[in-house]
């Protein structure tokens, strides 16, 4: 999320829940309730009846209002609210000119017809966030935040711009005369170097119309040559939140119209809900995710920030949410300069119970060197210590469509070249995973993938080869549709390859052996002997147990076996 490296991109209550003292005593609302603001000789003792209007006198956001006017109005009243232990009523649309802060004790509500509609770019990559200035500010540092049916739009935010470079210093670049011509015109936006010669985020400090020259935040790795092509924009998520969130819980609400494809650098924002690095006993319960790069995201690890909060992703539970045309429908990540997944659970602890989605596993927008892999729509980045339950969805018929596709602009989009389904159902690697039924209807190249997720910003952490893949545990997996390679594939290169002694658990799979195109296992997992497969043939009624190595030298498809079940443990 937002300017936290690497940049990844970040929920509702119905009345009367009581969530670990976040809500508590009477009904969230009552007939009794008056509308005012804090100072109101009126107000009632009680949090649960008290409210406050962002469109009163004393804040006056208003529908036909600019979204600097908004931005202000409503930023008064979201603090004057937390600081009154008041709920803060969102009852109309607003348009917003940049992200909203949280504090300490919010209590956020939106009606179901009310929208925030960002329409600039927000100062730390999140509209509702509670980033202050940095991740290092310990004013980030919050508890006990309820946000009830909040509705974000971001179809309104600031498209991304190609400008090619002229001549460039180790700090500026200039571009020719299709940029441009007013002083400041872009400063603030980030910058993306589509060559990857230079990685990494870099933000405009300041622009020169009449030269069309741009300052960048730091130092290029590679001065960009005359041609080369940049992009200029911004990277967002409709709520992102980490560096010392301790105590959220979210119930309702849509985020939407934040695509992968609209990010700056490409495909690492767009998240609907992202729980960044540092967010400690949360819930996110009953949210909608819409046109977004990845619906939910989760990221924990070891280390701590500068304001102190350490980067734990510990009692997170995302209950019964849904997503839409999302690059990936979840994303758990644990991405770690100093170790491989070790199974810490000071590090990550996630639930994830109820996961519906329609149209999802198709992001190909990351810009990288090499490997243009695909994604899934479950993806696992360096995961630990994960339990989800009870998903299922569907992709059409034509998803991915045409439009937009696979990238045909720059070779090193992370997808380009490539065509056809989404890579898999999960992709991605980590330890102590567990899925307990997963129902897919939609063609894919493979049902599991144990990979680097590369498309969503995994490099596969200090090793660059995924490692610690212990303790898988996956049942009641079923795919529906045509599987054009494996049920389960790993990396086709061996020096970025899971090593066969790493890969360890039991996972249950059942599908149409009819349309089973490659095999069972990928042919580079033939020495795989630490997994268990059972992997059942619904359509024909056969059952095969055994090891990856097992099933690879008993003949790799269906038709190797026949009826009932197939047991190569006591062959």
């Amino acid at each position: 999320m937002s300017k936290i490296n690497p940049r990844k991109g970040l929920a509702v209550v119905a009345a009367g829940i009581v969530v670990l003292g976040i809500v508590s005593g009477s009904t969230l609302r009552s007939q009794a309730e008056t509308t005012h603001y804090p100072g109101d000789p009126s107000e009632i003792s009680s949090r649960s009846t008290r409210l406050i209007d962002v469109r009163a006198a004393a804040y006056g956001a208003s529908t036909g209002g600019s979204g600097m006017a908004n931005h202000a109005a409503i930023q008064s009243a979201m603090d004057s609210g937390s600081a009154a232990l008041s709920i803060v009523d969102i009852t109309e649309t607003f348009n917003v000119s940049s992200d909203l802060k949280t504090s300490s004790n919010l209590h956020l509500r939106g009606h179901p017809s009310a929208w925030f509609k960002q329409q600039g770019s927000s100062s730390t990559g999140g509209f509702l966030t509670n980033i202050r200035n940095s991740a290092a500010a310990a004013a980030t540092i919050q508890s006990n935040i309820v946000l009830e049916n909040i509705n974000i739009d971001g179809a309104d935010t600031t498209e991304p711009v190609e400008l090619e470079v002229v001549s460039s210093t180790e700090r500026t670049v200039a571009f020719t005369s299709a940029a441009s011509a007013m002083d400041g015109f872009y400063k603030g936006l980030a910058v993306a170097d589509t060559t990857t010669a230079n990685t990494g985020l870099r933000m405009i400090t300041d622009y020169a119309g009449a030269t069309r020259t741009a300052t960048m935040s730091s130092t290029w790795a590679s001065n960009p040559s005359a041609g080369t092509k940049m992009l200029v924009g911004f990277n967002e998520n409709a709520v992102g939140f980490a560096a010392g969130l301790d105590g959220m819980f979210s119930i309702g609400g849509i985020s939407k119209n934040y695509p992968a494809n609209k990010q700056i650098p490409p495909g690492l924002g767009g998240k609907g809900f992202n729980l960044e690095q540092g967010v400690a006993n949360s819930e996110v319960i009953g949210r909608h995710a819409e046109n977004c790069g990845t619906g939910f995201f989760v990221q924990g690890l070891r280390d701590s920030f500068a304001n102190g909060s350490t980067k734990r992703a510990v009692a997170i539970d995302l209950i019964g949410n849904s997503a839409k045309n999302c690059g990936s429908a979840l994303t758990i990540a644990g991405i770690n300069k100093y170790a491989d997944p070790d199974g810490d659970t000071k590090d990550s602890l996630v639930t994830v119970a109820g996961l519906t989605y329609e149209n999802a596993g198709h992001n190909p927008y990351r810009l990288v060197s090499g490997d243009h892999q695909k994604s899934g729509i479950i993806n696992f980045l360096e995961a630990q210590n994960v339990s989800i339950s009870n998903v299922s969805g569907r992709n059409d018929s034509g998803y991915p469509s045409t439009s937009p596709g696979y990238p045909t602009d720059y070779s090193t989009r992370v997808g380009y070249g490539l065509s056809g389904n989404i890579g898999a159902m999960v992709w991605g690697w980590g330890r102590n995973l567990t899925i307990d039924g997963f129902t897919h209807s939609g063609n894919v190249d493979n049902v599991i993938v144990v990979r680097r997720g590369r498309a969503l910003g995994d490099d596969a952490g200090p090793s660059g080869v995924p490692r610690n893949c212990f303790n898988w545990n996956f049942q009641g997996i079923e795919h529906n549709g045509v599987i054009n390679e494996y049920v389960i594939r790993i990396d086709p290169k061996p020096a970025l390859r899971v090593a066969a002694s790493e890969l360890t658990g039991h996972i249950e799979v059942a599908v149409n052996g009819n349309f089973v195109i490659g095999g069972l296992v990928d042919p580079n997992m033939a020495t795989f002997a630490n997994l268990t497969l059972t992997l059942r043939d619904n359509v024909n009624l056969k059952t095969v147990i055994g090891t990856p190595q097992q099933i690879y030298a008993a003949g790799n498809t269906f038709a190797s076996f026949g009826a009932g079940v197939t047991d190569l443990r006591t062959k």
